[in-house]
């Protein structure tokens, strides 16, 4: 198994792209949940767009992209961060009967057109997490996670965005091309010709699922763009991440207040918390629980699942 993610330029389009394959982090993800075959499709493109939308800028902190919807998935959650540590959930909603194999994004998501589609840069440092930035778009109008995304960087971003994206149970996988530059704006070559924007997106209009899903990345880009000799940058290695802590759960408790922490412990003989992205549970005892507000370091345990 192997996850790649690959970054080539097109000088003459003034054309920038990223080709992702995602396996071994995908199925870290997929372990942990039993999604409906719909759903994981839906999470798996996610994963990769956001992978390569990540890919793509300088950023210090996290990217989270996030789909909020009013059908079968309430909310779907990918967080990438600055050295690709991916880590992916989608929350169902509990009264969804069976979800079709072939329902789509609008089905999932958009039932009622009130889904919307958000990227937060995430800042680093926890004192700062008020300045995050984040863009929000509605995505009534589109048919797919690629073009939700696409139109998501065309239009909050101003860089014309196209995504090609695929997944399912084995691999998460995609393609985005952007355009970095008009003719005659700040970086471009010097031979740009506006027809290899065109070119290289009809090219890239080819590529199968299949292709995506079976090939790693820089054949693909091979087979795809042999004649239009893109520049390669290092190939990156995306991996399954997860942000959980026990020092972050100590700091839930503590937001309980003493009071409520310590009914509760008293009530239920523990406190568990367990992380919806990894499956690792944080167990805090009485003990644990009143070493919290006593500024202590608590000695509890932690169980992975």
């Amino acid at each position: 198994m192997y996850d790649k993610l690959e970054h080539f330029y097109f000088p003459r389009a003034n054309a920038r792209g990223s080709a992702i394959r995602l396996q071994e982090a995908w199925q870290a993800i997929l372990k942990r949940r039993d999604y409906p075959q719909a759903v994981q499709k839906l999470l798996g493109e996610m994963t990769a767009g956001a992978a390569m939308i990540a890919g793509s800028i300088t950023f210090p902190g996290s990217v989270l992209l996030q789909l909020m919807g009013d059908g079968p998935v309430r909310l779907a959650m990918v967080e990438v961060k600055p050295d690709l540590g991916i880590r992916a959930v989608a929350r169902l909603d509990e009264k969804t009967g069976g979800i079709p194999d072939d329902a789509t994004l609008s089905d999932l998501v958009n039932v009622h057109g009130k889904a919307r589609c958000a990227i937060t840069l995430v800042q680093p440092d926890p004192t700062l997490r008020t300045q995050s930035y984040q863009g929000i778009v509605d995505i009534a109008g589109s048919k797919s996670v690629a073009e939700a995304l696409s139109a998501y960087m065309t239009h909050s971003e101003q860089v014309e965005t196209r995504m090609w994206l695929a997944s399912d149970a084995v691999a998460a996988s995609g393609i985005m091309l952007q355009k970095v530059a008009g003719e005659g704006g700040k970086g471009t070559a010097a031979d740009y010709d506006p027809e290899d924007w065109n070119r290289v997106q009809k090219l890239a209009e080819t590529v199968t699922p299949e292709e995506l899903l079976k090939l790693e990345p820089r054949e693909l880009l091979t087979r795809l763009f042999w004649e239009e000799n893109p520049r390669m940058a290092e190939p990156r290695e995306p991996k399954f991440e997860c942000g959980c802590s026990r020092e972050r759960v100590s700091g839930m408790i503590r937001a309980l207040g003493e009071r409520e922490a310590l009914e509760l412990v008293a009530e239920r003989g523990s406190i568990d918390v367990t992380c919806e992205f990894c499956g690792k549970t944080y167990s805090f005892d009485p003990i644990d629980v009143r070493a919290l507000f006593e500024s202590r370091t608590p000695s509890g345990t932690e169980t992975r699942h």
